[in-house]
């Protein structure tokens, strides 16, 4: 969970080691701001529900590390670039864990060719040209995304419509300023300048862990496939990845430290039968380190604006389907097959000493509910056919 001990609600400064941005970041700025927090916190009687962070993190979605691409004692397969395909995601949690905000998703197409056929992505996706995170984006994830979720949050908690929550933000060029964030008693406040490493609760952990989760499974992904290295790093889609965040955010333990977190992917690359198993430790550290600095915004210089201004570029067409060109387009699953391979699936559990009764049983449920939407999408498409043969 991401705990309130971890998120620091009552003592916001975590002290860590100096690395990084905390050889920049001011000790005695992060030490006046607890203080004054503190008192925001006493003076609007905020509990840990009420106050939430969010931070934004570049995602470099299938990369993968270097020699798993060699084969053989090779640093890197001759030819081979570095994936720098990307996303940024927006992470948010309040202070109590009980509520984590579905994640916001930021790619570079507005629909990948990879979303056809899908009905419900786990996340919130919108489009951008670089796959940057804009003023106009966090507003609209303000408004229409995090307002509606911690509300029904607190409707939830059996806590008042007009109840007070306060929004932590660092200084990033692309958030809006705070006096534009205010939706009721839900309001936006900034961290002070130079001091996120120290006390923005989404830089204590949280971040970190995500992405190990997130690439565990990636991994796990790449072990499972039936086709070499390369090959599953094409076919790995932008759906693949955002299914792979909504569940890593819901997996992520705030309260495990980073070296559990390595632990674990760890032990997934030993399990491999491939050139995963003989990667060293610190090379697979560094993999899971390799986008901590991916920029999540546009940096322009006075040159640059200039330069826009006096020489606009063609708006580039969002609608076109990002790199998951190599991805061949898949024809919609029927319901009766989706049936046969449910089926299959079930009888392959029963027979197997890898799940116990109670997945098992899991499993029929699931089945079970299959069936009954299978029966009422029937129901509607006879009925639709009644008034077409009118």
């Amino acid at each position: 969970m991401v705990g309130s001990e971890t998120f620091k609600f009552r003592h916001v400064i975590r002290r860590l080691d100096v690395t990084g941005e905390t050889l920049s970041a001011n000790q005695n700025s992060a030490e006046k701001y607890k203080d004054e927090f503190e008192k925001i916190v006493a003076d609007n009687d905020l509990t840990p529900e009420q106050i939430y962070n969010a931070d934004e993190t570049g995602l470099l979605w299938r990369c993968l590390p270097t020699s798993t691409l060699a084969g053989g004692g090779e640093k890197a397969a001759k030819g081979f670039k570095k994936n720098k395909d990307r996303l940024t995601v927006l992470l948010c949690a309040n202070a109590s864990g009980n509520h984590r905000v579905t994640p916001f998703v930021i790619g570079k197409s507005a629909k990948p060719r990879a979303f056809k056929n899908v009905t419900h992505l786990p996340v919130q996706y919108k489009a951008q040209s670089n796959a940057w995170m804009t003023a106009a984006l966090f507003k609209d994830w303000f408004f229409h995304h995090f307002v509606p979720e911690v509300k029904e949050s607190f409707k939830s908690l059996g806590l008042p419509e007009d109840t007070k929550d306060i929004l932590l933000l660092d200084n990033c060029k692309a958030h809006p300023p705070v006096d534009e964030l205010v939706s009721g008693n839900i309001v936006a406040t900034l961290l002070p300048p130079n001091v996120t490493s120290l006390i923005q609760p989404m830089d204590q952990g949280v971040i970190q862990n995500f992405k190990c989760f997130y690439r565990r499974s990636f991994i796990q992904g790449l072990l499972n496939a039936d086709c070499d290295v390369t090959d599953f790093q094409k076919k790995f889609t932008v759906k693949d990845a955002v299914y792979a965040i909504a569940l890593s955010w819901n997996q992520t333990d705030e309260e495990e430290n980073h070296q559990d977190a390595l632990t674990k992917v760890l032990d997934v690359v030993r399990s491999a039968d491939n050139p995963l198993k003989t990667l060293p430790e610190d090379e697979v550290e560094e993999w899971l380190l390799i986008d901590e600095n991916e920029p999540v915004e546009q940096e322009l210089t006075d040159e640059d604006i200039i330069n826009i201004v006096v020489n606009p570029q063609p708006t580039q067409n969002l609608e076109e389907s990002d790199s998951d060109a190599e991805t061949e387009e898949k024809e919609k699953i029927s319901w009766a097959e989706a049936a046969e391979s449910l089926n299959k699936f079930i009888s392959f559990a029963e027979a197997s000493t890898s799940y116990s009764a109670s997945e098992i049983i899991d499993f029929h449920i699931i089945r079970n509910k299959f069936y009954t939407k299978r029966q009422k999408s029937r129901k509607q498409k006879d009925i639709r056919d009644f008034f077409k043969s009118k």
